[in-house]
């Protein structure tokens, strides 16, 4: 199961256990067993963004998905609902 996180500041569905920063979450509806999988990966993720440090900006500022996804934003399985943008082009 994809998820999309936006940091979210009043808040959050989950919250970063290294620095407190509020995340929105966003994806697709699934079993009680699939949201725990999906909540435990997003802590991981959290957690690996500050890779051993304290740093107050270690989490990506516009948002990203668990599992990580490089494709294009309309083939995300989560990205949409949290109205992710497209990359655009600097040709």
């Amino acid at each position: 199961m994809q998820v999309f996180c936006k940091a979210s500041a009043t808040g959050g569905d989950v919250q970063c256990g290294i620095c407190g920063q509020g995340f929105l979450v966003y994806g697709q509806r699934g079993t009680p067993e699939q949201l725990a999988e999906a909540r435990h990966n997003v802590q991981q993720a959290l957690r690996d963004h500050h890779d051993g440090s304290q740093e107050d900006d270690a989490h990506p500022p516009t948002g990203f998905n668990v599992p990580h996804w490089d494709g294009a934003v309309a083939f995300s399985g989560a990205a949409p609902l949290g109205n992710a943008q497209a990359a655009t082009s600097l040709d």
